[in-house]
């Protein structure tokens, strides 16, 4: 009986190694996936956009249509943490873009010097007349990797990030 217990505890064990395993190399294939879209990328085809600079959120918005902003901005919460956490994207210059969520502007950079370099959220890219940050998506319906878009606006040095029927609104964290 303790054989046979210790059997299907190994079985397990094996079961859930290899399904991370599959993931981590459906992971790097996106990954690499996205890294070639954005080979050749070119700052100067983004001149309203500080690279390497956090933005912070404003305030997320309903929108009727794409990027309409219904005012007033929604409530976000965070669960129930009582600690005040901001919403922080930087755009950085290899056309990369990393999102966190951070207490303020330090902390956040703190984030970001000990962020694994082999991470990525997402990358940002123009098609046609339209901009784009496609974005990492882990554990989609049925398990596993994908990725989903959102179509990116800029509005003098804001951002304006549409996703579905909202719209995140994200300001220069620093000058």
């Amino acid at each position: 009986m303790v054989k046979q217990k210790i059997a299907i505890g190994f079985l397990l064990f094996l079961s859930f190694f290899s399904v991370f395993s599959c993931q981590s190399r459906e992971y790097e294939g996106i990954k690499n996936r996205l890294l070639k879209k954005i080979e050749g990328f070119q700052t100067a085809n983004f001149p309203l956009l500080y690279f390497d600079k956090l933005y912070i959120m404003e305030g997320t918005y309903l929108t009727k249509g794409k990027f309409n902003l219904v005012p007033p901005k929604l409530e976000i919460s965070r669960g129930s943490d009582q600690k005040h956490y901001e919403d922080y994207i930087i755009f950085n210059s290899n056309g990369t873009v990393e999102k966190l969520y951070a207490e303020n502007v330090k902390a956040a950079h703190q984030l970001l010097e000990r962020q694994d370099p082999s991470g990525l959220y997402g990358i940002i890219y123009s098609k046609g007349d339209k901009l784009f940050i496609e974005a990492i998506q882990a554990f989609k319906m049925g398990g596993g990797y994908g990725t989903y878009k959102q179509e990116i606006k800029f509005d003098h040095h804001k951002v304006l990030i549409q996703n579905g029927a909202n719209c995140s609104v994200y300001v220069p964290a620093e000058k």
